[in-house]
């Protein structure tokens, strides 16, 4: 039975990695996805992906950096789609290495956290107003290492937002939860697809698949995760 069957959902950062094998996962579970990213054409396999699935995917272009235009991109979402159920704030980066270190901190922060923090307002209201949806956060389980770095100081605030929004948009049935990924087979990993994904230093003896991320998001973004409200699951190979 599909788990998100007729459901419509928005995956910032839906090019490649994460966001790309989330969206995926969307439409073998049913659903039909809006995908974003900063360069439209750079979508354009992922829609390939969820067409040839049988799903319709809509393709925004959208900086998330840009705050003042959250509620503005997710209700065009909406008007794409014919309704909204599920809003994935996925779309994340690491660093620039031709910026510097200031340039870097409002880079990632503003990316990261600022984004991520004005989609969830945009989203609570907007779902609150249909009578419910989820919002799932990609947050990084560097935002549990206390790491004094943008990223992980970004992080951190992803996972203090989910557990502090959550509670607070619960009675309006909005279910806020977020995912804390370790080192995953994604390009920001270094990581490039023909490489192995065998790494000696975790536990489980390697990289995280991006698949097994996106299987935890369509878990919380479907029934049987009603009452998981503001948490951040860890997945990360026992990486620690």
């Amino acid at each position: 039975m599909m788990r998100l069957k007729g459901m419509k959902a928005v995956i910032t950062g839906g090019s490649r990695g994460i966001g790309r094998a989330i969206a995926v996962a969307f439409a073998r579970e049913g659903a039909d996805v809006a995908v974003t990213a900063r360069a439209l054409q750079s979508l354009a396999d992922t829609v390939a992906e969820v067409e040839a699935l049988g799903r319709r995917a809509v393709p925004m272009q959208w900086d998330v950096r840009d705050a003042a235009s959250a509620s503005e991109r997710l209700v065009a979402a909406r008007d794409s789609l014919g309704g909204l159920d599920i809003v994935i704030n996925n779309a994340g980066v690491l660093r620039d290495p031709d910026l510097s270190p200031v340039d870097n901190w409002d880079y990632v922060l503003d990316t990261n956290l600022r984004g991520v923090y004005f989609i969830c307002q945009a989203a609570g209201e907007l779902l609150g107003e249909s009578g419910g949806g989820v919002i799932v956060n990609i947050a990084s389980d560097y935002g549990y290492r206390a790491a004094p770095t943008p990223y992980g100081i970004s992080k951190w605030g992803v996972i203090g937002l989910t557990r502090g929004l959550g509670k607070e948009l619960a009675p309006k049935g909005v279910r806020l939860n977020a995912i804390a990924p370790g080192p995953v087979a994604t390009e920001m990993s270094n990581w490039h697809p023909g490489d192995p994904l065998e790494n000696a230093r975790l536990p489980l003896g390697r990289l995280t698949r991006p698949d097994e991320i996106a299987s935890i998001a369509v878990f919380l973004s479907c029934d049987e995760s009603s009452a998981v409200i503001g948490e951040s699951i860890v997945v990360n190979t026992g990486n620690s």
